[in-house]
């Protein structure tokens, strides 16, 4: 995956992790309203990451895509990665 790409990928799986962990440690936050939250960032993680799927396509980067691709499929399934350290 080209740098570029991944530095956003990375931006945006540190974003979505960060928030989660701030709600988790919220202690006046109601559990329903923290897993309604959640979903919300993932969703937007999601958003993104298609975003960037898209632009890979766009670009004729299909290598990118493609790994873009994967890691959406994965968030899918609820096993959101971190982000690769650089």
């Amino acid at each position: 995956m080209r740098n570029e790409y991944q530095v956003l990928k990375n931006n945006l799986l540190n974003s979505y992790h960060n928030k989660v962990m701030v709600l988790k440690a919220a202690t006046a936050v109601a559990p329903q309203v923290r897993e309604n939250s959640i979903a919300d960032h993932a969703f937007r993680l999601s958003i993104g990451l298609e975003g960037l799927v898209t632009v890979a396509n766009a670009s004729g980067d299909a290598e990118s895509a493609d790994e873009l691709e994967q890691v959406v499929a994965q968030c899918s399934r609820g096993e959101i990665p971190l982000p690769a350290i650089a």
